[in-house]
């Protein structure tokens, strides 16, 4: 059973997603808080496995909730939920800890996946979230750099595009028409040059250089 605490400070929000998650049987809301503190004492007594954070709430934001939060019980996993598709407010979750960022807009249909994505271990990112991340990284990198300000070649800039758009490496080959090793070299090049580990690593860096003005 995925234990689970929603954090919203409108109550028909937190009723309609409590509502979508306990259709599902492996799924159990144990606590519900209205702003910042509150959740945090939740957190406390409750232990969930994840906490749905709304990020705009009343006094403490989210992002500070998290930061404080994860500070405190590192296990739980936050997965960040907003009427805003902002870059910065998505860079800031991300950096203080959320393993996923969803639109309030999607919440209906991607709630769950998210869950499952973190409890999996995995992050997650809406389809929104995921094209704002793309456009940054393809706006970045294109634009007339100096070589040493841009160390990645034209194929490798393709096959981080993609990565970023959550496509496995035989859908980025079929669609190169290069074969899956060769994907794999271009990964580890980029992932190399960039001096990141993973695609997460990656999500934060191209929503980074996305806010560097020309």
């Amino acid at each position: 059973m995925i234990r689970i605490v929603l954090v919203d400070d409108h109550t028909m929000v937190r009723e309609a997603l409590r509502t979508v998650l306990e259709q599902d049987k492996d799924m159990r809301v144990v606590g519900e808080a209205g702003n910042g503190e509150d959740a945090l004492r939740l957190a406390d007594q409750l232990a969930p496995d994840i906490v749905v954070m709304d990020v705009a709430l009343p006094g403490q934001s989210g992002i500070e909730t998290t930061r404080r939060l994860l500070a405190m019980h590192p296990e739980i996993k936050v997965l960040a939920l907003s009427t805003y598709l902002d870059r910065r407010i998505i860079q800031q979750m991300l950096d203080v800890g959320a393993r996923g960022y969803i639109v309030k807009s999607a919440a209906g249909s991607e709630l769950k996946q998210g869950i499952l994505s973190l409890m999996g271990g995995c992050s997650y990112l809406c389809p929104q979230v995921t094209a704002l991340v793309t456009d940054s990284l393809r706006s970045r990198h294109t634009q007339a750099m100096d070589p040493d300000e841009n160390p990645l070649s034209r194929r490798e800039l393709q096959v981080a595009t993609l990565l970023a758009e959550g496509k496995t490496a035989p859908r980025i080959a079929e669609q190169l028409h290069i074969s899956p090793s060769t994907v794999d070299v271009h990964r580890r090049n980029l992932m190399r040059k960039l001096q990141l580990h993973n695609v997460v690593e990656l999500t934060k860096y191209a929503i980074r250089t996305g806010l560097i003005l020309p």
